[in-house]
């Protein structure tokens, strides 16, 4: 998740479109990891000293890496480490972002500087995945530290990308949050959990994305709305919320139970009480998720 929300990062802060980061989310995948990305991300070379190599390279036939050695900026044992060590996703589409000119070595210098700044970020958390950390992450991107019932809203959305990440796709970006007493959209999708807290979900979004969201689960092909395609996009709701209810049990003690999910169309559905709203940006487009806890 931390290259979804590097994505998300160099969105608000403008240093790319939405377009053009859509577009490197899809070409991440045949992005091949140069040497100057990887040591300017550990902080081995700067992007200034990256760029004096890439030019000398125009008039000295030798390898980038064997070029940053003779100029003292790598060791050999520096240059086998950073070759060795598989590339996180966000180093991947770090690269993608500098192979199709949208950002400069140097922007992609300042810019995963301060993303990791932001955040308290190693290099040992983003490639473990620490669970704290990307709480904390969506914790602070959505706001919830100021909700009466942050850690359940912290836990429920980290599992919600996680379970994107499983079922649906890595091609996505979180968007800013927004406070709701409604959900409207040509096709919504809801669930309630009962027990200590009560707990409203949703899913809402167009016709089009609602279709491709269920390919996505189902791995199938649809061409319209139909009660199956319904039960499908119900269903990964189901899922999600069944792996939180277990989680909730085995980690804090709490039981909970599922309703059966209740399906919209055309319509809007009213929550008992203000509801966070999630926008995710797929590579198929934008669907909402809403989430509300008392």
């Amino acid at each position: 998740m931390f290259a979804q929300f590097f994505g998300a990062f160099l969105l608000n802060n403008k240093l790319v479109s939405p377009e053009t980061l859509a577009q490197a989310i899809d070409d991440k995948k045949n992005t091949r990891m140069r040497l100057g990305v990887l040591a300017i991300n550990a902080g081995l070379m700067t992007a200034e000293q990256v760029e004096h190599v890439n030019v000398a390279q125009q008039s000295i036939d030798k390898r980038f890496g064997d070029l940053c050695v003779d100029f003292g900026y790598l060791t050999n044992s520096d240059v086998d480490r950073l070759l060795s060590e598989q590339p996180t996703d966000y180093l991947l589409l770090g690269q993608t972002l500098v192979n199709n000119g949208t950002l400069t070595n140097s922007q992609f210098e300042q810019a995963i500087t301060a993303y990791k700044d932001q955040y308290q970020l190693s290099d040992d958390d983003i490639s473990s995945n620490q669970n704290d950390k990307l709480s904390a992450i969506v914790k602070d991107f959505f706001h919830f530290n100021t909700a009466e019932n942050a850690r359940i809203y912290t836990d429920y959305v980290t599992l919600l990308f996680k379970s994107f990440i499983r079922f649906i796709g890595d091609d996505f970006t979180p968007m800013e949050s927004s406070v709701a007493n409604e959900a409207e959209a040509q096709y919504i999708v809801c669930q309630k959990i009962h027990g200590k807290y009560t707990a409203e979900l949703a899913i809402a979004c167009p016709k089009e994305e609602y279709i491709s969201f269920a390919e996505r689960f189902a791995k199938e092909d649809f061409m319209e709305v139909d009660e199956y395609v319904n039960e499908v996009v119900g269903e990964f709701l189901n899922v999600n919320n069944g792996l939180f209810v277990v989680n909730e049990s085995n980690q804090s003690g709490i039981e909970l139970s599922l309703e059966p999910q209740h399906y919209v169309h055309d319509g809007k559905v009213k929550f008992e009480h203000q509801a966070f709203c999630i926008p995710v940006a797929f590579a198929f487009g934008e669907v909402e998720f809403y989430i509300s806890v008392v």
